[in-house]
């Protein structure tokens, strides 16, 4: 599915011509040579100048917090003739309320809303940030190009900040609902959140991946420029072209500092990725402690329920409860105390096992108030047997 807009910039701009797809693009050296043989609207005929840069967007559109990973081809054909072709590897949204990105799908009908106005939104981002220049300026299409690829480049880099304060924020929620009773099914919330976080760092690292490696396809028009820069970067590279310089082309210092963009892209995003990892696992042993204190507490409980149970039945079993009910006279009430001293064992039991935290009060009034009614029961009962 395509989307191409043209965006209105200043009066001083050109227009860019933005096309959108929601159909991952794998970037190949055939598809490539035959993008350069078009203008920048697809017509055959003209040549043009292509650079591929890694895209990473976040933006808002009415409250939901969009994201967008995939590659984005500049390509120029004449000074006022730019195009930006995006390709979406995946396009995600997180409602203000929620803290997960739910991926959207243009096959899903569900999503069609959503999936246009983040569209629209994106299209108008790329071309309000980042314009042809003036009309008229004789630029070389080499040094557009690569002025344009190291500016975008720039901005993805930057929108890893963004990536970072998400994971800043599921980091603190999940050090707050650690300490809640209810942390299991909170927990949920924010494991799937980390997971959608990390399938996007993934997408990024694999496109940034590439265009590094492909030197941001500048080969396809500029061989020599290509080879040269790689020599810069590995002096140990065995081939026949110098180390690249300024001189080299018009165009080299943006394109070594689009390349560096993207290098550095590729380290945030590896260590943004690290750290997600590093909080699932965090999640994962926080998940493991909380079972264990639920299976400690439960143990505790059981524990406690058999002593209360257990002392009485066997006090009666071996006074016979004939021979202790009913309890009017003396005797009868003295045989009854260590039933009573078994309630009352069980319930000083729970309540110097009880849980630390806020909800050791509630623990502590729960043993008492069970101790009182079970003394009730036993005693009323007691009184009202029959002879």
């Amino acid at each position: 599915m395509s989307s191409p807009t043209e965006v209105g910039t200043p009066a001083a701009a050109v227009p860019v011509v933005v096309t959108i797809s929601h159909q991952p693009d794998r970037v190949s050296q055939k598809s490539m040579a035959a993008r350069i043989l078009r203008d920048h609207l697809g017509v055959a005929g003209r040549r043009s100048v292509v650079r591929v840069v890694p895209l990473l967007r976040a933006f808002d559109v009415a409250g939901i917090e969009y994201v967008a990973a995939g590659n984005l081809r500049v390509v120029v054909s004449g000074p006022q003739k730019v195009a930006f072709e995006v390709f979406l590897h995946g396009l995600w949204a997180k409602p203000e309320a929620s803290w997960c990105f739910a991926p959207l799908r243009s096959a899903e009908a569900d999503d069609a809303d959503s999936l246009s106005a983040a569209t629209t939104a994106l299209a108008a981002q790329l071309g309000r940030n980042l314009g042809a220049p003036a009309a008229g300026d004789d630029t070389d299409l080499e040094f557009l190009a690569a002025r344009l690829a190291k500016d975008l480049a720039d901005v993805s880099r930057n929108a890893v900040a963004d990536l970072r304060e998400t994971r800043y924020s599921l980091e603190l929620e999940l050090a707050e609902t650690s300490t809640r009773s209810t942390a299991q099914g909170s927990q949920a919330s924010v494991v799937s959140a980390l997971l959608q976080l990390g399938i996007i760092l993934g997408r990024v690292a694999d496109s940034n991946r590439e265009t590094v490696r492909e030197g941001l396809w500048v080969h396809l028009t500029d061989r020599a420029a290509y080879h040269s820069h790689r020599v810069l970067q590995d002096p140990a590279i065995i081939t026949v072209f110098e180390p690249a310089t300024a001189l080299t082309r018009s165009g080299m210092r943006l394109h070594d500092a689009a390349i560096r963009q993207c290098m550095e892209l590729g380290r945030q995003v590896d260590a943004e990725s690290v750290a997600v990892h590093a909080l699932l696992s965090a999640a994962a042993s926080v998940s493991s402690s909380c079972e264990a204190d639920a299976q400690s507490s439960f143990n505790t409980l059981a524990a406690v329920a058999s002593l209360g149970l257990g002392i009485p039945a066997l006090v009666l079993a071996l006074y016979g409860a004939d021979r202790l009910l009913p309890l009017d006279t003396l005797p009868r009430q003295l045989a009854f105390l260590p039933v009573a001293a078994g309630l009352v064992f069980a319930t000083v039991l729970a309540m110097r096992r009880s849980p630390r935290g806020e909800h050791r009060r509630v623990w502590i009034v729960g043993a008492a108030a069970t101790l009182t009614a079970l003394l009730g029961l036993l005693v009323v009962a007691g009184i009202i047997a029959p002879s």
